[in-house]
């Protein structure tokens, strides 16, 4: 049996809800750690895709949207030790409190109440001194013009996640903030386009750290904080 508090990912049990760029990352970071690792996901063709490409992965179907789907697939004969929910959304349109329709900022939301029934379902499946991370933005702290509704979502994934972490104790709950990975660089305070494996390190981290609970941490390069703009790379130039 795997210790938790032992600071390793070697053997250890992890899932990970979101079959995206970030989720994909995450499961090979922790594969590479030598953690036993099982991706969910909504399409079953990307979980194979997918599998194909990074050797041991095991991979499981699952709408998180459907809180019976989501306690199918945290309610194992052995419990996880930790879990990380990556998950997109479904790509829905939405920019601004007043210019998105409240349906849109409904779909948009889909994430919340997906991180809602993990959390939900953790006692009793997730370790005690496991844990479990949540995915916010940026734009949860660091409100901006045309990003109302994200802004939004950010923020209440932020205190769900606070709360949980008092609720759920002695399972670890912490919450990786990223930028604007893979869509543009802003105002940042290095010229650091992030990637999703800059998630995946941290998200990593926060597991392996057992002394780590009720933290925020931003993966952004200081985002909105700097001075280089959307047309830099990595080595400063256009």
């Amino acid at each position: 049996m795997v210790n938790p508090q032992d600071g390793t990912l070697k053997d250890a049990k992890v899932l990970i809800v979101g079959a995206g760029s970030m989720g994909t990352a995450t499961a090979q970071r922790a594969l590479d750690a030598g953690a036993r690792v099982t991706l969910v996901g909504r399409s079953a063709d990307r979980l194979a895709r997918i599998a194909g490409q990074l050797t041991g992965l095991a991979t499981q179907v699952a709408d998180t949207e459907s809180a019976e789907q989501t306690a199918e697939v945290l309610d194992t004969r052995e419990e996880w030790d930790h879990v990380a929910v990556l998950t997109g959304g479904t790509g829905v349109m939405a920019s601004s409190i007043v210019d998105t329709p409240v349906e849109n900022a409904k779909q948009a939301f889909s994430r919340f109440w997906m991180t809602y029934n993990v959390l939900r379902a953790a006692p009793g499946n997730v370790r005690p001194g496991g844990s479990v991370c949540v995915l916010s933005g940026s734009s949860g702290r660091r409100p901006l013009v045309g990003f109302g509704v994200w802004g939004a979502l950010h923020g209440s994934l932020e205190a769900l996640a606070l709360s949980a972490a008092v609720e759920l104790s002695p399972i670890r709950v912490n919450v990786v903030s990223p930028g604007g990975i893979g869509i543009r660089m802003d105002r940042q305070l290095i010229p650091r386009p992030g990637v999703p494996d800059d998630v995946a390190q941290m998200v990593c981290a926060l597991m392996s750290n057992p002394a780590v609970t009720s933290a925020f941490v931003d993966v952004d390069a200081g985002e909105r904080l700097g001075i280089y703009p959307s047309t830099a790379n990595a080595w400063g130039t256009t």
